[in-house]
């Protein structure tokens, strides 16, 4: 399947959300994504606060929960779609295929925690970690949210093999002029965001896997049913 087709894919699923047309869940949906940066700066707090992580750190706080931001990147791949075949002659379909599974990752997100935000206003809860952390439980997405972590990881480890690809590099960094003259910057800047913010990492490893790790484990406590979880969202 080509990364445009996928691209396809994800917007289709991004524009059928409820909360385009629904501001009190636009609003809720905000709020869990506001709740949700917090939570991710507190939790991964001393990795993010490492100088060489610092890049990585705010891309995944902005690109994943960029709101308002990625909204606009989304209209803008809806009118890139129909042209889809003179940006593959610009852009290296590897490079594509990234910047595709990014994006992917981020609807994923959105989707996920609009789910938590149409619960919430379901039972008429303001949002606060006790209510968020039922919200988990009873949805029970453990599954989807795993998946989300493993999807993370792999758009992590295929931008670091094309940045260790000084040919792949060179082709992207000389689509750059063409493309801003097409108007297509934000999804240029999406795609090249994320290599700059992997640039300085010590090593990729170093940064996703810790991250990826205590991620999974906030997930087991929160849908753990022993007596004992209510550990919440810290972990040691």
């Amino acid at each position: 399947m080509s990364a445009f087709l996928e691209l396809q894919q994800h917007l289709t699923r991004y524009w059928a959300f409820p909360y385009h047309d629904d501001p009190q869940l636009n609003t809720v949906l905000n709020e869990v994504q506001a709740w949700q940066r917090i939570r991710i700066q507190r939790t991964h707090n001393e990795l993010f606060q490492q100088p060489n992580n610092q890049l990585m750190a705010k891309y995944f706080l902005t690109q994943l929960y960029g709101g308002q931001e990625f909204k606009m990147l989304a209209v803008q791949l809806a009118r890139i779609l129909p042209k889809a075949q003179k940006i593959e002659s610009l852009i290296k379909e590897s490079a594509l295929k990234t910047g595709s599974m990014s994006i992917g990752a981020a609807v994923l997100a959105i989707e996920l925690d609009l789910h938590l935000a149409q619960w919430l206003v379901a039972h008429d809860l303001p949002v606060t970690e006790k209510n968020i952390m039922v919200a988990y439980s009873a949805i029970d997405e453990s599954i989807e949210r795993r998946n989300q972590i493993e999807g993370l990881k792999e758009v992590c480890y295929r931008t670091d093999k094309y940045l260790n690809s000084f040919l792949l590099q060179k082709a992207f960094q000389l689509a750059k002029t063409t493309v801003y003259h097409l108007n297509y910057q934000l999804l240029y800047d999406f795609v090249a965001a994320g290599f700059a913010a992997m640039k300085p990492l010590d090593s990729v490893k170093s940064f996703i896997d810790p991250f990826c790790q205590r991620e999974l484990m906030i997930i087991d406590q929160i849908h753990d049913n022993k007596e004992d979880k209510h550990t919440g969202f810290s972990v040691s």
